[in-house]
């Protein structure tokens, strides 16, 4: 544990630093398994986001108005906190996903590899792609005042339908209490101002994993940055967009083959 509610710190330090970054709709816990496997061998922070696990709530930031600069300096804090001093493997799913693309992009720390599972950077979609169309269906349906339905939506998009039902009422019940930050989440990840070109300068090694199940907004991201990232390889696993939560023996040995060899950067 840290000080700092919400980040926790597993494995051993002064090993490799590993950052963990959740998705929305989750905490920091969904990595739990991956963690055990690699603690032997890295300093490990994983970091529940805003409003997710025991982070604090965003609640003086209107939904609108929430952009990954409100979500970035509390990650950035314990990292400092933790004082690593060599570079760092990060490692995001989702919504954590695209907010790792950001720090692999702006470099507040130096960032030795990434690995992405499905990064919903939506905000590198152009305004008339079926994808982005798709997407804002979804986004705008958390705005709706009906908590549950907009929940409900949400989770079935990235799972199947009826997924969300078939849950036990607690973890439903949960899940309609973060609505109002999938909502800010949203906007983030549609706000972001860096275009598509500008992630040719994440020239780190990057690993982008994806699920053969998904739907086509975030196929459509990372095809897109497959395109431009200059160091980047990708693998399509037998999941959904949601695999390292549902199917971790399946996503963890690729993240774990990745991280523990060594990479040579392109030049």
């Amino acid at each position: 544990m840290t000080s700092l509610p919400g980040v926790h710190r597993f494995g051993v330090a002064g090993k490799q630093p590993l950052l963990l970054l959740h998705s929305s709709q989750s905490n920091s816990g969904q990595w739990r398994s991956l963690i055990t496997q690699l603690e032997a061998q890295f300093d490990i922070l994983a970091v529940d986001l805003l409003g997710y696990g025991k982070a604090p709530a965003a609640e003086d930031i209107e939904p609108e108005a929430f952009r990954f600069t409100d979500e970035l300096p509390r990650v950035l804090e314990a990292i400092v906190a933790a004082q690593w001093q060599q570079p760092i493997t990060v490692v995001g799913h989702s919504y954590g996903g695209a907010l790792a693309l950001k720090i692999a992009l702006e470099k507040p720390v130096s960032v030795r590899e990434l690995v992405v599972f499905e990064p919903v950077a939506f905000h590198i979609l152009e305004a008339n792609e079926p994808a982005r169309i798709e997407i804002e269906k979804i986004a705008a349906q958390m705005y709706q005042h009906d908590a549950e339905a907009a929940t409900r939506a949400f989770v079935d998009y990235w799972n199947q339908p009826g997924y969300f039902d078939a849950l036990p009422e607690r973890i439903r019940a949960g899940m309609v209490l973060q609505a109002g930050k999938v909502t800010k989440d949203f906007a983030a990840l549609m706000g972001e101002p860096h275009k598509l070109s500008d992630y040719r300068h994440v020239d780190m090694p990057v690993l982008v994993l994806q699920g053969k199940h998904t739907q086509e907004s975030a196929r459509c991201v990372a095809h897109h940055l497959l395109q431009v990232m200059p160091n980047a390889q990708a693998e399509i696993l037998n999941c959904g967009h949601m695999g390292p939560v549902t199917h971790a023996p399946l996503v963890n040995p690729e993240i774990v083959a990745f991280v523990t060899k060594e990479h040579e950067v392109v030049a």
